[in-house]
């Protein structure tokens, strides 16, 4: 069955279920997953700089596309500006820099969507690894690197996401980890809105109120991490992760079906008019499980249970978020154009 899709704000239309490829770091693992999932019927293939894969993803869909498996232009293909390459002191050289290098990776000449990965920006294009830390966003104990230096910034990116689309190297453009108040300040200037939001979307954070926010402004919700995470992270409430929770196997038992298939059925579901998941498995087997999921239904009872397991649980950590949990430190703030949006730096104190 062909993937249904969703209109964009921009023109246009996207499939409401695609290949996540965040994690998918082993050699041959991502080329694998993606040839796999586009001879399922996967089009949708979400990407970023940030993921540090996109080569491996580019081999894939040209190998594809050279097979007479699919053509470009049925393929929807995301990718994300990442941190290190937002407008730094006025040099908008970066944001030209990260979607050239993107388009070289992805062997491709425009991108379906590209998205500014997360609202803030940092000084440092290379992202160096301390001495005794595992990777260079985090330390140890999981609180934010204070060697980079960032700030909020937003605006002048958006600036120059707008003439990607002007000059055709992006058919939509859209952001990635935003909330409602910086949605709200970014579409107070921009020339383009943004079409799409990607945020992370599960039974145990539902964000049901902010996908209807953003389908009021005509912003399609596109959903991370569906399935949970792999590294057995729950709420403090539950007592089980996400796939193996009762209410999941229940729905699971009942419908003859996976729990990532419970899982992905129950988003689609929930807000058909306004959600796009992004499931990601290197698993033949498994991608091909959770595209299945458009010819069935759950009950009214297991879409209760499953909306009942809401625990405001986030499994990944935005960089501002500290190891415990509930704590966000940027989630509601704007930028402002002013020295109040430098939020962290490494650069010694005046004297």
């Amino acid at each position: 069955m062909a993937i249904p899709t969703l209109s964009l704000a921009s023109g246009g239309s996207i499939p409401v279920l695609g290949l996540g490829t965040f994690l998918a770091t082993k050699p041959g693992e991502v080329g694998a997953a993606v040839t796999a999932a586009i001879k399922a019927g996967y089009r949708l293939i979400d990407c970023a700089a940030g993921y540090g894969n996109q080569a491996e993803v580019g081999a894939a869909i040209k190998e594809a596309i050279a097979e007479g498996v699919c053509t470009r232009e049925e393929l929807f293909i995301v990718s994300k500006l990442f941190q290190t390459h937002h407008v730094w002191e006025g040099d908008t050289s970066r944001c030209s820099e990260s979607l050239e290098k993107t388009l070289t990776d992805l062997q491709l000449d425009y991108l379906d969507l590209f998205l500014i990965h997360w609202p803030f920006a940092f000084a440092e294009k290379r992202l160096e690894k301390p001495e005794g830390t595992p990777q260079p966003l985090r330390l140890p104990d999981g609180t934010p690197n204070p060697v980079f230096t960032i700030k909020m910034e937003y605006l002048q990116t958006w600036s120059c996401m707008e003439s990607f689309v002007d000059c055709g190297k992006c058919k939509a453009i859209g952001v990635s980890n935003f909330s409602a108040a910086q949605l709200e300040h970014l579409l107070k200037s921009a020339r383009i809105p943004p079409s799409v939001n990607q945020i992370e979307v599960h039974p145990y954070f539902g964000q049901l109120e902010f996908i209807r926010w953003c389908e009021e402004r005509k912003i399609r919700v596109m959903g991370y991490s569906p399935l949970g995470s792999a590294q057995g992270k729950m709420p403090p409430a539950q007592s089980f992760t996400l796939r193996d929770h009762p209410a999941v196997q229940k729905a699971a038992a009942a419908a003859g079906k996976t729990a990532a298939q419970i899982l992905i059925r129950w988003g689609l579901q929930r807000c058909p008019t306004n959600f796009i998941s992004i499931p990601k498995s290197s698993n033949e087997q498994r991608i091909a499980e959770n595209h299945a999921v458009f010819e069935w239904a759950l009950t009214a009872e297991a879409m209760a249970a499953l909306d009942g397991l809401e625990s405001g649980f986030r499994f990944f950590m935005s960089y501002f978020k500290r190891p415990e949990n509930e704590v966000v430190w940027h989630g509601e703030t704007i930028e402002t154009g002013t020295d109040a949006d430098l939020v962290s730096s490494s650069r010694p104190s005046p004297a």
